[in-house]
Protein backbone atom coordinates (compact mmCIF):
# COMPACT_ATOMS: atom_id res chain seq x y z
CA UNK A 1 0.00 0.00 0.00
CA UNK A 2 2.86 2.40 0.75
CA UNK A 3 4.16 1.83 -2.79
CA UNK A 4 0.80 2.71 -4.36
CA UNK A 5 0.18 5.70 -2.06
CA UNK A 6 3.59 7.20 -2.79
CA UNK A 7 3.08 6.75 -6.54
CA UNK A 8 -0.32 8.46 -6.35
CA UNK A 9 1.31 11.46 -4.70
CA UNK A 10 4.29 11.69 -7.05
CA UNK A 11 2.56 11.09 -10.39
CA UNK A 12 0.35 14.23 -10.44
CA UNK A 13 3.28 16.37 -9.33
CA UNK A 14 5.41 14.96 -12.14
CA UNK A 15 2.66 15.68 -14.67
CA UNK A 16 2.33 19.27 -13.47
CA UNK A 17 6.09 19.82 -13.47
CA UNK A 18 6.37 18.64 -17.08
CA UNK A 19 3.18 19.92 -18.67
CA UNK A 20 2.23 23.08 -16.79
CA UNK A 21 5.18 24.43 -14.79
CA UNK A 22 7.81 26.73 -16.36
CA UNK A 23 10.92 24.89 -17.60
CA UNK A 24 12.94 26.44 -14.76
CA UNK A 25 10.84 24.52 -12.23
CA UNK A 26 11.53 21.19 -13.92
CA UNK A 27 15.23 21.98 -14.19
CA UNK A 28 15.39 22.89 -10.49
CA UNK A 29 13.65 19.65 -9.54
CA UNK A 30 16.05 17.69 -11.75
CA UNK A 31 19.07 19.23 -10.03
CA UNK A 32 17.56 18.47 -6.62
CA UNK A 33 16.96 14.85 -7.63
CA UNK A 34 20.52 14.58 -8.97
CA UNK A 35 21.99 15.95 -5.73
CA UNK A 36 19.92 13.65 -3.50
CA UNK A 37 20.38 10.55 -5.68
CA UNK A 38 24.12 11.17 -5.93
CA UNK A 39 24.26 11.48 -2.14
CA UNK A 40 22.48 8.14 -1.82
CA UNK A 41 24.96 6.58 -4.23
CA UNK A 42 27.89 7.92 -2.19
CA UNK A 43 26.42 6.50 1.01
CA UNK A 44 26.21 3.08 -0.64
CA UNK A 45 29.80 3.35 -1.83
CA UNK A 46 30.86 4.20 1.73
CA UNK A 47 28.93 1.17 2.97
CA UNK A 48 30.92 -0.89 0.46
CA UNK A 49 34.16 0.34 2.02
CA UNK A 50 35.00 3.18 -0.39
CA UNK A 51 36.13 6.64 0.71
CA UNK A 52 34.76 9.16 -1.82
CA UNK A 53 34.84 12.92 -1.41
CA UNK A 54 31.09 13.21 -1.07
CA UNK A 55 30.48 16.95 -1.25
CA UNK A 56 32.90 17.44 -4.12
CA UNK A 57 31.10 14.67 -5.98
CA UNK A 58 27.62 16.01 -5.29
CA UNK A 59 28.65 19.46 -6.51
CA UNK A 60 30.23 17.96 -9.64
CA UNK A 61 27.16 15.80 -10.32
CA UNK A 62 24.79 18.77 -10.03
CA UNK A 63 27.13 20.96 -12.08
CA UNK A 64 27.34 18.34 -14.80
CA UNK A 65 23.56 17.98 -14.92
CA UNK A 66 23.08 21.77 -15.04
CA UNK A 67 24.99 22.08 -18.31
CA UNK A 68 22.14 20.37 -20.15
CA UNK A 69 19.80 23.25 -19.28
CA UNK A 70 21.54 25.65 -21.62
CA UNK A 71 22.51 23.04 -24.16
CA UNK A 72 26.24 23.31 -23.49
CA UNK A 73 28.64 20.40 -23.09
CA UNK A 74 29.31 18.94 -19.62
CA UNK A 75 33.08 18.98 -20.16
CA UNK A 76 33.87 21.92 -17.85
CA UNK A 77 32.25 20.58 -14.63
CA UNK A 78 33.59 17.11 -15.33
CA UNK A 79 37.14 18.37 -15.78
CA UNK A 80 36.87 20.76 -12.84
CA UNK A 81 35.38 18.09 -10.60
CA UNK A 82 38.12 15.68 -11.62
CA UNK A 83 40.84 18.20 -10.87
CA UNK A 84 39.44 19.07 -7.43
CA UNK A 85 38.97 15.38 -6.63
CA UNK A 86 42.56 14.54 -7.55
CA UNK A 87 43.81 17.47 -5.50
CA UNK A 88 41.80 16.34 -2.49
CA UNK A 89 43.10 12.78 -2.92
CA UNK A 90 46.71 13.95 -3.04
CA UNK A 91 46.29 16.06 0.08
CA UNK A 92 44.21 13.75 2.27
CA UNK A 93 45.12 10.17 1.34
CA UNK A 94 48.41 8.62 2.42
CA UNK A 95 48.98 5.91 -0.18
CA UNK A 96 48.68 6.02 -4.00
CA UNK A 97 46.20 3.14 -3.90
CA UNK A 98 43.99 5.05 -1.48
CA UNK A 99 44.23 8.16 -3.66
CA UNK A 100 43.13 6.25 -6.75
CA UNK A 101 40.33 4.46 -4.92
CA UNK A 102 38.92 7.73 -3.54
CA UNK A 103 39.18 9.46 -6.91
CA UNK A 104 37.38 6.65 -8.74
CA UNK A 105 34.71 6.36 -6.05
CA UNK A 106 34.09 10.10 -6.29
CA UNK A 107 33.87 10.06 -10.08
CA UNK A 108 31.45 7.13 -10.35
CA UNK A 109 28.24 8.87 -9.11
CA UNK A 110 29.09 11.99 -11.12
CA UNK A 111 28.89 9.93 -14.30
CA UNK A 112 26.35 7.34 -13.16
CA UNK A 113 23.87 9.85 -11.72
CA UNK A 114 24.78 13.42 -12.70
CA UNK A 115 25.66 12.89 -16.35
CA UNK A 116 22.86 10.38 -16.93
CA UNK A 117 20.00 12.24 -15.25
CA UNK A 118 21.18 15.56 -16.64
CA UNK A 119 19.70 14.38 -19.94
CA UNK A 120 16.26 14.94 -18.39
CA UNK A 121 16.94 18.68 -18.50
CA UNK A 122 18.33 18.20 -22.00
CA UNK A 123 15.04 16.65 -23.08
CA UNK A 124 13.00 19.43 -21.45
CA UNK A 125 15.09 21.99 -23.33
CA UNK A 126 14.08 20.62 -26.74
CA UNK A 127 12.20 23.20 -28.85
CA UNK A 128 8.44 23.67 -28.88
CA UNK A 129 6.30 20.94 -27.37
CA UNK A 130 8.86 18.26 -28.11
CA UNK A 131 10.53 18.71 -24.73
CA UNK A 132 7.32 18.10 -22.81
CA UNK A 133 6.17 15.24 -25.03
CA UNK A 134 9.52 13.47 -24.96
CA UNK A 135 9.56 13.55 -21.16
CA UNK A 136 5.98 12.30 -20.93
CA UNK A 137 6.84 9.49 -23.37
CA UNK A 138 9.91 8.61 -21.31
CA UNK A 139 8.14 8.53 -17.97
CA UNK A 140 5.12 6.69 -19.34
CA UNK A 141 7.36 3.97 -20.81
CA UNK A 142 9.56 3.47 -17.75
CA UNK A 143 6.71 3.68 -15.20
CA UNK A 144 4.56 1.14 -17.04
CA UNK A 145 7.59 -1.08 -17.63
CA UNK A 146 8.57 -0.96 -13.96
CA UNK A 147 5.00 -1.57 -12.77
CA UNK A 148 4.39 -4.49 -15.11
CA UNK A 149 7.75 -6.07 -14.33
CA UNK A 150 7.15 -5.78 -10.59
CA UNK A 151 3.65 -7.22 -10.44
CA UNK A 152 3.98 -9.85 -13.17
CA UNK A 153 7.32 -10.93 -11.71
CA UNK A 154 5.74 -11.32 -8.26
CA UNK A 155 2.78 -13.24 -9.68
CA UNK A 156 4.33 -15.65 -12.15
CA UNK A 157 8.08 -15.05 -12.17
CA UNK A 158 9.92 -18.37 -12.21
CA UNK A 159 13.14 -17.83 -14.17
CA UNK A 160 15.69 -15.46 -12.53
CA UNK A 161 16.91 -12.63 -14.73
CA UNK A 162 20.11 -11.76 -12.86
CA UNK A 163 20.22 -13.80 -9.65
CA UNK A 164 23.56 -12.42 -8.46
CA UNK A 165 22.35 -8.82 -8.75
CA UNK A 166 18.62 -8.97 -8.03
CA UNK A 167 17.29 -12.42 -7.08
CA UNK A 168 13.62 -11.37 -7.24
CA UNK A 169 13.74 -10.12 -10.84
CA UNK A 170 12.59 -12.65 -13.42
CA UNK A 171 12.55 -13.06 -17.18
CA UNK A 172 8.75 -13.16 -17.01
CA UNK A 173 8.68 -9.78 -15.31
CA UNK A 174 11.24 -8.32 -17.72
CA UNK A 175 9.25 -9.44 -20.77
CA UNK A 176 6.06 -8.04 -19.26
CA UNK A 177 7.86 -4.75 -18.62
CA UNK A 178 9.13 -4.64 -22.19
CA UNK A 179 5.63 -5.31 -23.58
CA UNK A 180 4.17 -2.62 -21.30
CA UNK A 181 6.75 -0.10 -22.52
CA UNK A 182 5.92 -0.83 -26.16
CA UNK A 183 2.25 -0.38 -25.29
CA UNK A 184 3.15 2.94 -23.64
CA UNK A 185 4.78 4.06 -26.89
CA UNK A 186 1.58 3.24 -28.73
CA UNK A 187 -0.51 5.12 -26.15
CA UNK A 188 1.77 8.15 -26.48
CA UNK A 189 1.36 8.08 -30.27
CA UNK A 190 -2.42 7.93 -30.02
CA UNK A 191 -2.80 10.35 -27.10
CA UNK A 192 -0.40 13.28 -26.73
CA UNK A 193 2.45 12.72 -29.23
CA UNK A 194 0.56 12.13 -32.45
CA UNK A 195 3.27 13.69 -34.62
CA UNK A 196 5.64 10.92 -33.49
CA UNK A 197 5.50 8.31 -36.28
CA UNK A 198 4.12 4.97 -35.16
CA UNK A 199 7.28 2.95 -36.03
CA UNK A 200 9.35 5.35 -33.90
CA UNK A 201 6.82 5.19 -31.07
CA UNK A 202 6.92 1.40 -30.96
CA UNK A 203 10.69 1.27 -31.43
CA UNK A 204 11.24 3.77 -28.64
CA UNK A 205 8.93 1.77 -26.41
CA UNK A 206 11.14 -1.28 -26.89
CA UNK A 207 14.37 0.71 -26.46
CA UNK A 208 13.25 2.57 -23.36
CA UNK A 209 11.80 -0.56 -21.77
CA UNK A 210 15.06 -2.44 -22.28
CA UNK A 211 17.11 0.51 -21.02
CA UNK A 212 14.97 0.84 -17.91
CA UNK A 213 15.68 -2.79 -17.01
CA UNK A 214 19.41 -2.26 -17.58
CA UNK A 215 19.40 0.82 -15.34
CA UNK A 216 17.60 -1.08 -12.61
CA UNK A 217 20.18 -3.87 -12.74
CA UNK A 218 23.06 -1.37 -12.74
CA UNK A 219 21.81 0.18 -9.51
CA UNK A 220 21.25 -3.31 -8.07
CA UNK A 221 24.96 -3.95 -8.63
CA UNK A 222 25.80 -0.98 -6.40
CA UNK A 223 23.28 -2.04 -3.74
CA UNK A 224 24.56 -5.60 -3.65
CA UNK A 225 28.14 -4.39 -3.33
CA UNK A 226 27.04 -2.18 -0.41
CA UNK A 227 24.89 -4.90 1.16
CA UNK A 228 21.74 -2.74 1.27
CA UNK A 229 18.20 -3.33 0.05
CA UNK A 230 17.38 0.28 -0.88
CA UNK A 231 19.43 3.38 -1.60
CA UNK A 232 17.61 5.13 1.28
CA UNK A 233 14.23 5.22 3.05
CA UNK A 234 13.16 8.58 1.64
CA UNK A 235 10.08 7.31 -0.23
CA UNK A 236 7.86 4.85 1.71
CA UNK A 237 7.41 1.63 -0.23
CA UNK A 238 9.87 2.71 -2.92
CA UNK A 239 13.19 3.23 -1.18
CA UNK A 240 15.30 6.21 -2.18
CA UNK A 241 15.32 8.64 -5.07
CA UNK A 242 17.98 6.59 -6.82
CA UNK A 243 15.72 3.54 -6.54
CA UNK A 244 12.98 5.51 -8.31
CA UNK A 245 15.21 7.03 -10.98
CA UNK A 246 17.44 4.06 -11.80
CA UNK A 247 15.20 3.23 -14.77
CA UNK A 248 16.09 6.64 -16.23
CA UNK A 249 19.87 6.27 -15.98
CA UNK A 250 20.20 4.78 -19.46
CA UNK A 251 16.78 5.48 -20.95
CA UNK A 252 16.98 9.29 -20.67
CA UNK A 253 20.31 9.53 -22.55
CA UNK A 254 19.13 7.04 -25.18
CA UNK A 255 15.95 9.02 -25.85
CA UNK A 256 17.92 12.28 -25.97
CA UNK A 257 20.34 11.02 -28.63
CA UNK A 258 17.65 9.08 -30.53
CA UNK A 259 15.71 12.32 -30.90
CA UNK A 260 18.79 14.26 -31.94
CA UNK A 261 19.78 11.66 -34.52
CA UNK A 262 16.45 10.59 -36.01
CA UNK A 263 13.62 12.94 -35.04
CA UNK A 264 14.88 16.48 -34.51
CA UNK A 265 15.03 17.47 -38.18
CA UNK A 266 12.06 15.52 -39.50
CA UNK A 267 9.74 17.71 -41.59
Amino acid sequence: MHRIATAMVLAPGLWLAIRHAPPAVFHALTLLVVAVAAGECYRMLEAAGRRPFVWIGIAAAAGTASTFIGGSAPALPLVAGGAVTLGAALLSRAEPGEMLDSALATAFPVLFVGLSLGHLSGLRSMPGEDGQDLLLLLFLCVILADTAAYYVGRAIGRHPLAPRLSPKKSWEGALAGLAASVLAGLVAHLWFYRRLPLPHALGLGAILGSASIAGDLAESMVKRAAGVKDSSRLLPGHGGLLDRTDSLLFSAPLLFYYYRALLEHRP
